[in-house]
């Protein structure tokens, strides 16, 4: 017996603990009540009970039916009647015309209580008749001789009983849900189906997730219209290829859709030519290179040449995000790569696009944080790109912005033997993609592509491509039968500056945003080293109050002293107005961004660029990243409520005079904490003395300008006070009068 106990304890303790939960169950369940199935019959009026002895009393009641605590009356009038005739009146009817009411009554209730023959034949009842309450659970012993009294014929019926079905259904509905739950949980299962379905998961969970773009047609046609891809899904199971396969419609895409970055298509324009033919490369003994790695800020269009490069060759493409590979479980990134590249050498030639590489090709550490996963993955990647047969012309194109965080092993010649830059488009580049993205949009005659490309400086494809669709949305807002050019201008100050908020601002607030756009404004047009002044608006847009908007005529990589201390005298430009028209007491704080981004601008002409008397030919910033020209554009998205101004940055990128003031203040003491603890003390008060410097003298040259045109400055904000908003000739009409 004991040994019985033990060997089954765990059976006997969950069959002990089921029986005490039923019987618990059916304990509860014994004392809840079935529903009750009586309910007010249909086509009577129901009434409260002190209304019902009303009527008793008054003598307008003529027959009633009691069936337990229910009372169903017959009235000699209705309600609405009784109380216009008198009593006496209703009580005139003659003894055949009660009977024949009683018995339409009891026939007219007894459709619903009881089974009353309708054999018989007598006039309808009034359905206004028919009243219905129910007698108080307390009883009233004084009904009945009430009802006597009053002459009231009573019927009585026995009291309607629940089916006995119903009682015990209501109370085994429980036990049936447990016993349900129970089978369900103790039921025999099939072990193989289990282990199947268990199988198919993880083998689905290692194979790869790239699509795959296939042409429908070898011929290449002339493009009437966007070709058509497949698109095709393996799956894998036990061993057992099945193939899903599914029509995708993408439009071909080939070089004609790359503008604006023609160094890098020629690059590619020989990877292409390999793919095509082969033969002529293997004949003198040349291999395809292995990979290309396109290096380049979001936007610049990596994923579209790439893209391109499959188009062009007519080969399958296989698109996947590096981000892909990843998974919480260890080795399964590493299956995936495997899957990957299998699939690409039984489809060769072909092109791989790995967007985002530097997902799983950061810099392995041997740190406690070091990722196990994204390590192995990168391991499994490194041996596939350079264990591909030479003679399997498979492509394997990446895509990444990160650069500098790339594992070394990734890089070297054998896995990406080439590395391409991506950058921003020159002018030239810009009105190229400009034309790409307008050839389906009808254009007024008035637009200049030229033009836009001049005021899109350190715009990228991508960023092109929205502003052509925001200048189509403004058209079609306005009803217009073509984009023109002042959509393109309110798609340009919508995608850089925000949509237009409807703020009411006193005439004060509105008077000094006016003096400090004039300013800015003022001191670019009177110095020939500043860029052109193209809008100036005190409207509020995004989260600024007012904007003075500047672009360059021409694309600058090299930037004199002399042009770097008209950017800060501009800079400085809208403060001193302020401090000219109402005191140095009534200085406001809408010039914070404007002190960030030239204070920021002195420290690096006297830390980096050597233009520092004192500080000398000496590089005193030794911020990682430090050596290259940031190629990064401002983040235009948290930007305070301030005035800011649009200007092109010392590194020849299109930047905004303001940005996120905590983060920027954050970066601002990172910064020149990490350049004074690279240098001495000695020299770190001598760079900040330096930058003393440098603003005091764009301070005295905005100051000396602004004192000298203050007349242009009280006209050019009085126009802004009426007007709101001046374009470059408005502007420029204004301060030439």
């Amino acid at each position: 017996m004991l040994t019985f106990l033990k060997t089954h304890k765990q059976a006997i303790f969950t069959s002990v603990l089921l029986v005490i939960i039923s019987g618990l169950i059916f304990g509860v369940v014994s004392q809840l009540h079935a529903p009750s199935t009586n309910t007010s019959p249909s086509g009577v009026t129901v009434i409260s009970y002190s209304t019902f002895l009303g009527q008793v009393k008054s003598g307008n009641v003529e027959a009633v039916t009691l069936q337990g605590n229910d009372i169903s009356g017959l009235l000699m009038t209705p309600l609405s009647q009784h109380q216009t005739m008198m009593a006496p009146q209703a009580a005139t009817a003659s003894a055949r015309k009660l009977t024949a009411d009683f018995v339409a009554w009891s026939r007219y209730v007894g459709s619903g209580y009881s089974s009353w023959p309708s054999t018989s034949t007598s006039p309808p009842i009034n359905p206004a008749r028919a009243v219905f309450t129910h007698l108080p659970g307390s009883g009233d012993a004084n009904l009945m001789p009430m009802l006597l009294s009053r002459n009231v014929i009573v019927n009585t019926l026995p009291v309607a009983q629940p089916p006995i079905w119903m009682g015990l259904l209501w109370r085994f509905i429980p036990l049936l849900f447990l016993g349900l739950i129970l089978l369900l949980i103790l039921a025999p299962k099939n072990p193989m189906r289990s282990n199947r379905s268990m199988d198919d998961r993880v083998t689905q969970l290692g194979k790869s997730r790239a699509r795959r773009f296939d042409r429908t047609t070898e011929t290449k046609q002339p493009r009437v219209g966007p070709d058509k891809f497949t698109s095709t899904h393996s799956v894998k199971s036990n061993g057992v290829s099945s193939t899903k396969n599914h029509t995708i419609l993408e439009p071909q895409v080939t070089f004609e859709d790359v503008a604006g970055i023609d160094e890098v298509r020629s690059e590619l324009v020989e990877i292409v030519q390999f793919l095509r033919s082969p033969e002529r490369y293997n004949r003198l003994g040349a291999r395809i290179p292995r990979g290309a790695l396109l290096v380049g800020p979001p936007g610049t269009g990596k994923t579209l040449l790439a893209k391109a490069v499959a188009g062009e060759a007519g080969v399958p493409f296989f698109s996947m995000s590096a981000s892909e590979f990843v998974e919480m479980f260890v080795g399964v990134g590493a299956s995936r790569v495997r899957d990957l590249f299998n699939q690409a050498r039984q489809s060769a030639p072909c092109v791989v696009f790995i967007d985002e590489i530097d997902a799983v090709g950061r810099k392995r550490t041997m740190r406690v944080s070091g990722n196990d996963e994204r390590d192995q993955t990168l391991n499994q990647l490194l041996v596939e790109l350079d264990g591909f047969d030479g003679h399997k012309a498979v492509v394997v194109l990446a895509a990444t912005n990160r650069v500098d965080i790339l594992d070394k092993a990734l890089l070297r010649p054998g896995r990406f033997d080439r590395h391409i830059t991506v950058s921003h488009p020159d002018r030239v580049g810009r009105e190229a993609i400009l034309k790409v993205h307008t050839r389906f949009t009808p254009l007024h005659e008035e637009v200049s592509l030229e033009r836009l490309s001049r005021l899109t400086t350190g715009m990228t494809g991508a960023d092109l491509a929205n502003l052509v669709n925001e200048a189509a949305l403004c058209a079609a807002r306005q009803n217009l039968e073509y984009i023109t050019h002042d959509c393109f201008e309110d798609a340009l100050a919508r995608v850089q500056l925000g949509a237009l908020r409807p703020i009411v601002m006193s005439e004060a607030d509105r008077r000094i945003i006016a003096y400090h756009e004039g300013g800015l404004a003022l001191v670019a047009y009177h110095l020939p080293q500043a860029d052109t002044v193209n809008r100036v608006t005190i409207l509020p847009r995004g989260q600024s109050l007012g904007v003075t908007q500047f672009t360059a005529e021409e694309d600058r990589y090299n930037y004199s002293r002399e042009t770097l201390m008209a950017r800060i005298a501009v800079g400085l430009g809208g403060r001193v107005s302020e401090e000219l028209t109402f005191g140095p007491e009534r200085v406001t704080t809408g010039a914070e961004n404007d002190l960030q981004m030239v204070t920021d601008l002195a420290r690096r002409m006297v830390t980096r660029w050597g233009m520092s008397e004192q500080v000398g030919v000496v590089f005193a910033d030794y911020e990682p990243g430090a050596m290259s020209l940031n190629m990064r554009r401002s983040d235009v998205n948290d930007l305070p409520a301030q005035s800011r101004s649009f200007v092109v940055g010392t590194d020849g990128q299109l930047t905004l005079d303001g940005s996120d003031a905590t983060a920027h203040r954050h970066a601002f003491a990172m910064n020149a904490s990490g350049a004074r603890g690279n240098n001495s003390t000695t020299m770190a008060s001598m760079i900040d003395s330096e930058v003393q410097n440098i603003l005091k003298e764009g301070y005295a040259m905005a100051r000396a300008l602004l004192s000298e045109h203050y007349e242009q400055l009280k006209k050019l904000a009085n126009a802004l006070m009426e007007y709101e908003q001046l374009d470059r000739k408005q502007f420029e009409a204004l301060v030439q009068e």
